[in-house]
């Protein structure tokens, strides 16, 4: 019954939402494309997309609670930071008309349709169930004319009775079909199509893979570089001090001294390098301690704030860990900030980890760093923004953490 009930109410509120955003958009549209010309326009026409896609992923959930299954979302990412590349990524995708659709043409019109079905579909069966009490409540004067049947007497009216209940059955049916119906269109609107999917599986996975290569050659690199550089400064450092024992003492003393020091800075380049690849306290206490050790270590004053209280996949957590890492490295270097701010928080199944800073802003979202974030993000089915906040820049990741 409780299925029922919710599927009831899915066609009823979907008629008052649809026409909530129908209202809203027209209203917004109308407003916005003839404003363009003195540029209002754009940041009216930027907050209607914006609220497109919140209203579509709340029309996702209402969805999804009829069909007991997620429907997932899919939007492209912008190429360039600020409000003039978002507006051409949303308006170049798919996705965003797809959502209009839903929300100013279908949602109002099939909307009308499953309220006008739900309440007439009850109201005959619930009508005829409570005829015998219709009639009482007239005390017979005059009798009920319910539709094309005319009751007249009191036996006429309990007849009703087991009329009332086959039509409760019937709309109990029809309107969980309509329920569900209507929720499969949803989903077949709102969710990315197969070949989407599939096109971005293969655009994530193509990155995943050089994003490796490119950290694997980082790697190499930093091997040669620098920790192999000084092992061999190292050997050859020792092989002098020992030939140079017997006859001068001395000199072979200070050749293992500085054979000691650049023993250790070898230790300490590996040390860093293996943190790069992926740190020991990630792995031993997990994501807060982890982030405060590097916040600890940043130049710029770091304000850290983690909101999650259990462990996390072991691929989240290091992509999340990542994230923050490279935005704070390029806070440090390149923003000019005096204060920065990490915070991560899980919400339901989602992992969110934004870091800002007061810095002069104008982040290169297509950089080298930051497009290695996104695909390591990406590869795991999420998502990375990068924002100027006029002044300072936010970069945002969302991460799925589900255990």
């Amino acid at each position: 019954m409780a299925g029922t009930l919710e599927r009831n109410l899915y066609l009823v509120t979907s008629f008052l939402v649809g026409i909530a955003t129908f209202t809203f958009f027209v209203a917004a549209i109308c407003a916005g494309v003839p404003l363009v010309i003195v540029w209002i326009g754009l940041p009216i026409l930027a907050a209607t997309l914006a609220a497109s896609r919140a209203l579509a992923g709340f029309e996702r959930r209402r969805a999804a609670r009829v069909l007991a299954e997620p429907i997932p979302s899919s939007y492209r990412s912008p190429e360039r930071a600020g409000m003039l590349g978002r507006l051409r990524s949303a308006v170049g995708d798919s996705a965003t008309w797809k959502d209009l659709l839903w929300l100013v043409v279908l949602l109002p019109m099939l909307g009308l349709a499953g309220f006008t079905l739900a309440v007439c579909a009850w109201g005959a069966a619930l009508g005829t169930l409570a005829l015998p009490a219709w009639y009482s409540a007239l005390d017979g004067e005059g009798g009920v004319d319910y539709g094309i049947v005319r009751v007249d007497t009191i036996d006429e009216a309990w007849l009703g009775v087991p009329v009332g209940l086959g039509l409760v059955a019937i709309a109990v049916l029809l309107t969980r079909g309509a329920g569900i119906g209507l929720a499969q269109l949803a989903r077949l609107v709102l969710a990315p199509s197969e070949r989407r999917r599939l096109a971005e599986l293969e655009r994530t996975r193509t990155g995943a893979v050089s994003s490796q290569a490119a950290e694997l050659q980082r790697i190499e690199r930093d091997l040669h570089d620098g920790a192999q550089a000084r092992l061999v400064a190292l050997a050859m450092d020792l092989g002098m001090a020992q030939e140079k024992l017997a006859s001068d003492p001395a000199g072979a003393q200070a050749l293992v001294a500085e054979a000691h020091t650049e023993a250790k800075r070898a230790l300490a380049e590996l040390r860093d390098l293996s943190r790069g690849i992926y740190p020991a306290i990630l792995t031993d206490r997990g994501l807060g301690p982890a982030l405060a050790s590097i916040a600890a270590g940043n130049p710029v004053e770091v304000a850290l704030d983690v909101e999650v209280q259990q462990r996390l996949p072991a691929a989240t957590e290091a992509a999340a860990y990542f994230v923050a890492v490279e935005a704070l490295t390029n806070v440090a270097k390149h923003s000019g900030a005096a204060h920065s701010r990490v915070h991560v928080a899980r919400r339901g199944d989602r992992l969110r980890v934004e870091v800002s800073d007061d810095g002069a802003g104008g982040a290169d979202a297509g950089g080298a760093g930051l497009t290695g974030l996104r695909q390591r993000v990406e590869a795991l089915d999420g998502r990375l923004w990068v924002e100027d906040l006029h002044p300072g820049t936010r970069v945002r990741a969302e991460l799925p953490c589900a255990s």
